[in-house]
């Protein structure tokens, strides 16, 4: 008998603590295990510490776009300059109507407008995340 997989593990990064802990229970009630951080720099610190414990975690990243300190196109833009963490899938989301035009060249797996229709955001974290473990690891 084989061990149950574990429950895929999401970094979610959003500045405003209600938009958080509410995206967080959401994602949690499906069975995820969540990361939150506070801002990019917040996550990009915890996506470090996590991916080092264990370099196919986290398997998704749910990232705001607008936020102060370090904002979500910082984050991404360090993430797609590491090699070693530039595979993992980022669903960008944010208030703002005109996001996928101002995002692309993030190379973001989808982007969600706020706010978030919580099935959606069930049903992209799940596809992100399943490709992201079904995918070949590179060759050295």
């Amino acid at each position: 008998m084989s061990a149950p997989a574990a429950a895929p593990h999401i970094l979610l990064v959003d500045d405003d603590t209600d938009t958080r802990e509410v995206l967080r229970l959401i994602l949690e009630s499906e069975g995820f295990i969540v990361t939150p951080a506070v801002d990019g720099l917040d996550a990009l610190q915890q996506l470090l510490a996590i991916h080092q414990r264990d370099p196919r975690t986290p398997c998704a990243i749910v990232l705001d776009y607008m936020m102060p300190r370090f904002s979500g196109a910082q984050f991404r833009a360090t993430q797609l300059a590491n090699p070693g963490l530039s595979d993992v899938p980022v669903i960008l989301v944010s208030a703002m109507s005109d996001i996928e035009s101002r995002t692309a060249s993030l190379r973001p797996f989808a982007v969600l407008q706020k706010p978030v229709n919580p099935d959606r955001l069930i049903t992209t974290v799940r596809q992100a995340a399943e490709l992201y473990l079904n995918r070949k690891p590179r060759a050295n």
